[in-house]
């Protein structure tokens, strides 16, 4: 089984099934869509959580989050001291939405970047 695949079983046992906003069926691992649908989280904050969600689990660098906040951005954005003000904003936006959602993004040390957990309902 390779690290992609041990993530999702791993997680597919933790996570506290949430409903589909569409049909309200239980969803055993949800997608990101029916997460951004099921919390509210804006345009921005989805670009920062698709980003760390795409890491499927793996440390994602900051800079990778910085060029999904800013991909349609043909400048590239702000200054990096302004991107990383931008982005601690709406981590810390994002981070309140998903509380007691069991989707978790953990800081993995300086230089290291963000990844995500999903477990159990932390309500």
């Amino acid at each position: 089984m390779n690290v992609v695949e041990q993530f999702q079983a791993v997680n597919a046992r933790e996570f506290v099934p949430m409903g589909c906003p569409c049909c309200g069926q239980p969803v055993a691992t949800p997608s990101l869509e029916i997460v951004v649908q099921s919390y509210g989280i804006s345009e921005f904050e989805a670009r920062i959580l698709g980003a760390i969600w795409r890491g499927k689990g793996r440390p994602v660098a900051t800079e990778r989050i910085f060029d999904a906040m800013y991909a349609d951005d043909p400048d590239g954005g702000p200054s990096h001291t302004k991107m990383y003000q931008a982005f601690k904003f709406g981590l810390h936006r994002l981070r309140g939405r998903l509380t007691g959602s069991g989707v978790i993004i953990e800081n993995v040390g300086y230089r290291r970047g963000y990844r995500l957990l999903l477990k159990e309902n932390d309500a």
